[in-house]
């Protein structure tokens, strides 16, 4: 027993899996067995284990991070800059500092730690099961009428409850099924056997079903654009015939009365966002003059911003009594700058180019569809962060950088003739 403890502590693999479980552990820890210290800091040890490992396999690898280096290296210097700049809020510098880097330092655990395209199916298993779960738990709640916080429920909406799960919100768990259901679709069409191909249709269609129950519109438009651009990379015809059908189904949804269950709720919260009241109320105290906000906070330090966690996010809502900016861009637009924002989104525009790279060489290849499934459910998170701060949420966050690590890893590998 001993040997076999020490064997699986001794791999990688069994604290990445860890991270995968993040969401459960981290829910089971803070609500059901709360363990003083632990339930706090479980994550930080985690990620300094699995730094622990990455170092090893950077000086044991022959793999050469690309062009992306260059953009990470400077958004760190940036951060630390903008830290230990603003000694009169030094705490909340910190803080904010740790907020947005403790995560990304995932994207070198997934760039170092893969070992091949086969391990990276295994862990786009284990993510999309723990996914899985989340999402049976959040169509249960709907089910069963659990009630959902008024937060949550916007005045003069018909939806009045929306799946959350274990996962802090409808939004967040809107983004974590649109990560989600991609990826289990792809491994449905990866699959040979029938019994393979049931699982992964019922994982795609759970996923599909809570991110409809969240009523998170941010996560239907993300994933309907990331599903756009799965489908023009596999077939452009397709592609074609998807936006006619979605034209179509929209026009057909217009005329849904809404006592229909589910679509009219569905109807509700879609053209809700083009009625003069939504748009009047989001301008004055909603996402419209969050927006506003930020881009006040960006032209009054245009260069380098207010610094990192005064403006838009948790941590300058515990220090400064800020509002959520409901953009991770906008939130970030304001405290970087326009030369912080522009790295970011550099970065995270280049990881997403390595991921349309790879996917354009494995065309053919029996791993294709499933890498095509996870750069599809990494353009939803990244779409959504647009109007949500979705960044903001640890395990997304870490979902996102370390999978982009893991696709940056594998084109490395097969522009080096590496063959699977």
């Amino acid at each position: 027993m001993r040997e076999t403890v020490l064997k699986w502590g001794s791999q990688s693999t069994t604290w990445l899996y860890l991270l995968l479980a993040y969401p459960v552990i981290d829910y089971v820890l803070r609500k059901i067995l709360p363990i003083p210290v632990v339930s706090s800091f479980w994550d930080e040890a985690l990620l300094i284990i699995l730094m622990v490992f990455t170092f090893g396999a950077f000086l044991q690898t022959n793999r050469t991070m690309p062009g992306i280096k260059h953009l990470l290296s400077a958004f760190f210097v940036l951060g630390l800059a903008l830290m230990v700049t603003d000694m009169a809020n030094w705490e909340a510098s910190v803080e904010g500092f740790r907020s947005v880097y403790q995560y990304i330092i995932a994207f070198l655990m997934g760039f170092y730690l893969l070992k091949s395209a086969d391990d990276l199916d295994k862990f786009m298993k284990g993510l999309a099961l723990i996914g899985f779960l989340a999402a049976v738990v959040g169509v249960m709640q709907v089910v069963l009428g659990v009630k959902t916080p008024e937060s949550w429920v916007q005045e003069g909406e018909a939806i009045t409850t929306r799946a959350f799960s274990f996962v802090t919100s409808p939004n967040v768990l809107g983004s974590y099924m649109a990560l989600i259901a991609p990826v289990a679709a792809g491994l449905f069409m990866k699959a040979t056997s029938p019994k393979e191909k049931w699982v992964w249709a019922i994982v795609t269609l759970t996923t599909l079903l809570a991110l409809l129950l969240t009523g998170s519109r941010g996560a239907w438009f993300a994933l309907a654009f990331a599903l756009f651009v799965c489908f023009y990379i596999w077939n452009k015809r397709i592609a074609g015939y998807l936006v006619l059908a979605g034209i179509i189904g929209l026009v057909a949804l217009f005329f849904v009365p809404e006592s229909v269950p589910m679509v009219g709720t569905v109807k509700n919260r879609i053209f809700t966002l083009f009625t003069p009241e939504y748009f009047e109320s989001s301008s004055q105290g909603g996402r419209v003059g969050r927006w506003g906000e930020a881009y006040d906070k960006m032209r009054i330090e245009p260069l380098f911003g207010v610094g990192l966690g005064h403006h838009g996010g948790a941590v300058a809502s515990r220090h400064f009594g800020t509002i959520y900016s409901d953009s991770y861009f906008f939130k970030s637009l304001a405290e970087y700058g326009l030369i912080g924002i522009i790295l970011l989104i550099g970065l995270v525009v280049s990881m997403l180019k390595y991921g349309a790279g790879l996917v354009s060489k494995l065309q053919g290849s029996p791993h294709f569809f499933s890498v095509l499934g996870l750069f599809g459910g990494l353009i939803a998170v990244a779409t959504h962060n647009l109007v949500e701060n979705i960044f903001e949420v640890p395990f997304m966050a870490l979902y996102f950088w370390l999978f982009g690590g893991f696709l940056c890893a594998l084109y490395v590998d097969q522009t080096q003739n590496k063959r699977w």
